[in-house]
């Protein structure tokens, strides 16, 4: 057994928004090349081990209810566990034969769940947006993956109000 790499939960999210099938598709990015992420290359990631993780992650954030049960499936898939090290914390293993990217992702993951919770995990709510995001509002109240997003919104529920507020009349005969 190995220990498990560090990932910055802020990482994850990355990996999912730029390498996750159905956030490429709704951004027009299907075709395109993959962005650079730096944590993929020290963690040794093969592009498909990275669209394949992003895409299990995906679902982890858009079915949060099922959190739990997608991680730890997860988990089992990929041999996580803990150990105690010689000071008393635990810390995630691995094996030698198991992805360093899949297994810091998820534990990753794990770790921020049982820290805050899947209510702080979610999708953007904006018309064509499928993008994640982690929710750190004191209110949990996050619904937009960016505040491009969250204004884009706004304006349009502002745009729809003021159509439905105008009047319309019939041309004036002459």
């Amino acid at each position: 057994m190995e220990p498990v790499d560090n990932l910055h939960i802020s990482s994850v999210v990355d990996l999912i928004n730029e390498y996750a099938e159905a956030t490429r598709t709704v951004a027009g990015e299907a075709g395109m090349a993959y962005p650079p992420l730096d944590f993929l290359d020290t963690l040794d990631a093969l592009p498909a081990e990275s669209v394949a993780l992003a895409d299990d992650l995906h679902r982890v954030f858009a079915e949060a209810h099922h959190a739990t049960e997608l991680l730890n499936q997860l988990a089992d898939q990929y041999g996580l566990n803990h150990r105690l090290t010689s000071d008393g914390r635990l810390t995630w293993r691995r094996p030698a034969t198991s992805s360093r990217l899949t297994t810091a992702a998820t534990a990753t993951l794990i770790s921020f769940l049982d820290q805050h919770g899947s209510d702080r995990l979610g999708t953007c709510d904006a018309h064509a947006c499928v993008d994640v995001y982690i929710d750190t509002s004191q209110a949990r109240a996050r619904s937009y993956c960016s505040t491009k997003c969250h204004s884009r919104a706004r304006v349009a529920r502002w745009r729809a109000r003021q159509q439905q507020a105008t009047p319309t009349h019939p041309p004036k005969e002459k």
